[in-house]
């Protein structure tokens, strides 16, 4: 009689236990896909300000273009620049103006391959390079203390290299 008694505790325990588990899991998924969605909500209201922000200020231009528009001679003007209509006699020429500033503004790099640009950058930098050696080796003055990469560098004679590393 203890034994069915136990086993029925214990089955008690264990359905309490799963259930137990699975409210956890419940809630914690409730919980943590509430957080993702206020998130998710909060990314969409600062898009949808931003874009609110944006259209009021266009909104602002368009209310400031109509006002001028009322005006006669800004309606006129805006006639022959933007629809390039004219009065009579009048000849229109139209010079696009992009493009006149994006020949004078544009990138000088913008058409030249990019290993040429490498290749000028190595061929700049090795010609730094022996400038630099030739300088030091014109220079007559000795130098009382060398240091280990320095004579590396400029002994060319492996006898002389044993003999450093020997002493």
């Amino acid at each position: 009689m203890k034994k069915k008694r136990r086993l029925k505790l214990k089955v008690r325990a264990f359905i309490t236990f799963v259930v137990a588990i699975v409210l956890f899991g419940y809630v914690s998924f409730s919980v943590i896909n509430y957080g993702v969605s206020k998130k998710k909500y909060e990314a969409e209201e600062k898009k949808l300000q931003a874009q609110l922000y944006e259209l009021k200020d266009k909104e602002a231009v368009l209310n400031q273009e109509i006002s001028k528009l009322k005006d006669d001679d800004y309606l006129a003007r805006y006639a022959r620049e933007e629809y390039l209509y004219s009065k009579d006699g009048e000849y229109v020429i139209k010079i696009d103006e992009k493009k006149a500033v994006e020949t004078v503004e544009g990138d000088l790099t913008e058409n030249v391959p990019t290993y040429i640009i490498i290749l000028n950058t190595v061929v700049i930098g090795l010609i730094i390079a022996v400038l630099a050696f030739i300088v030091a080796k014109i220079k007559k003055e000795p130098k009382k203390k060398v240091s280990v990469a320095w004579y590396f560098f400029y002994s060319f004679k492996l006898s002389s290299f044993k003999t450093f590393l020997l002493s």
